[in-house]
């Protein structure tokens, strides 16, 4: 079996994001084929029972992308166990990645998530400039170079000049292999949990309500859709799954009042999605996939979202449970919206050709053979 070292610089454990979830996941699938290591930050939480080993080496300071000492460690433990390979998520800690392979000869993969200067860009930073130059030189440094989504490699190969050789796909997995046959179970538990109705039409809006994105996109839901649906429905629901509303966010308190439920951070996501007639995602800013369209999608829940929203999904393996509205037109999407909650159809089957492409087990059988070993 080969050995893996891989750098996660920060926290990913409890996996409660949907970026948790998939490094957790990469990982786990990874140990199937190979005997990891992982160095992380002190501020996981481990569980003894992974098939991998953690190393807590990073402390969660900003300063961690240029601690120097982390080069010791490192090649403290390369010494020790003579790894075949190093992965570095994210491509912040290049110039390390760098300065081992010159020393060691081991060869390495930079496992992106976004192209990061397109997405801080996107969110208004003034220096993505500056990062744009360095994520240049890291992605041609690198042995190999992962990409979440089709887009993102098509960027890097063609505005780079990177060889195609040089990358590989690595979608957003799920564990799932099939579409789930009963979702009222869920239905019933997330009524009672909030005393709703259950024959009410719930409507699922998820993510970290931290992030700037995702708080405009429920700003469109509270103003653009809810008083366009409350207009068409005589009853249904918005479930507003995103942790901790920040205090001063002028919309707060109208999430208190119907028909919107806060039901802030859970820990069982997977019910309220199963129980939902669809997610609404009506995002617009923020670069790579959107995790919660991908996990919606193979429990067999429909998604209404903008084309932002459906960034590197491989919408020919979807069906019909994958609904793009171009972002602006609100009442084309709100009448999407609509016409889901008439219809209380929730018999659509997730097509198998999508567990076949984003499943984890499948990924794997896919590319393990493709890593610069």
């Amino acid at each position: 079996m080969k050995k893996i070292l891989l750098i996660v610089p920060y926290r990913f454990l409890p996996a409660n994001s949907g970026g948790h979830r998939y490094i957790e996941g990469w990982i786990q699938a990874l140990s199937k084929v190979a005997k990891v290591t992982v160095i992380g930050t002190e501020d996981n939480q481990f569980n003894a029972d992974a098939p991998y080993r953690l190393l807590p080496a990073l402390s969660t300071s900003f300063f961690r992308y240029a601690d120097y000492t982390l080069k010791a460690t490192i090649r403290e433990l390369i010494d020790r166990n003579q790894y075949d390979l190093l992965i570095w998520e994210h491509p912040y800690y290049a110039w390390l990645a760098h300065l081992i392979k010159k020393e060691t000869a081991i060869p390495y993969l930079l496992h992106t998530h976004n192209i990061e200067h397109l997405r801080f860009r996107s969110l208004g930073k003034w220096w993505w400039p500056l990062l744009e130059v360095y994520e240049k030189w890291a992605f041609q440094q690198a042995d190999k170079i992962s990409f979440i989504t089709l887009e993102d490699q098509q960027f890097a190969t063609s505005t780079w000049g990177l060889n195609q050789s040089n990358c590989l796909q690595i979608p957003y997995g799920i564990q799932q292999k099939e579409c789930p046959t009963d979702r009222s179970q869920a239905k019933k538990i997330i009524c009672e949990r909030h005393q709703i109705d259950p024959n009410t039409p719930l409507l699922l809006f998820n993510g970290p309500l931290s992030y700037l994105p995702n708080r405009e996109a429920l700003e469109i839901i509270i103003t653009k859709i809810e008083p366009y649906l409350t207009s068409q429905l005589s009853n249904y629901r918005i479930v507003i799954c995103g942790g901790e509303i920040p205090k001063r966010w002028k919309y707060k308190d109208k999430l208190n009042n119907s028909p919107f439920i806060n039901a802030g951070f859970v820990h069982d996501l997977d019910n309220y999605i199963k129980a939902a007639q669809a997610l609404i995602n009506p995002i617009q800013k923020g670069g790579g996939v959107k995790t919660k369209v991908i996990e919606a999608i193979a429990l067999g829940t429909p998604v209404i979202t903008t084309t932002n929203g459906a960034i590197g999904i491989d919408s020919t393996c979807t069906g019909e449970l994958l609904q793009i509205i171009n972002s602006g037109d609100w009442t084309a999407f709100s009448t999407k919206i609509v016409d889901c909650c008439i219809s209380l159809d929730q018999s659509t089957q997730t097509p198998i050709s999508f567990y076949e492409k984003y499943n984890w087990d499948q990924i794997i059988e896919r590319i393990h053979n493709l890593l610069p070993y």
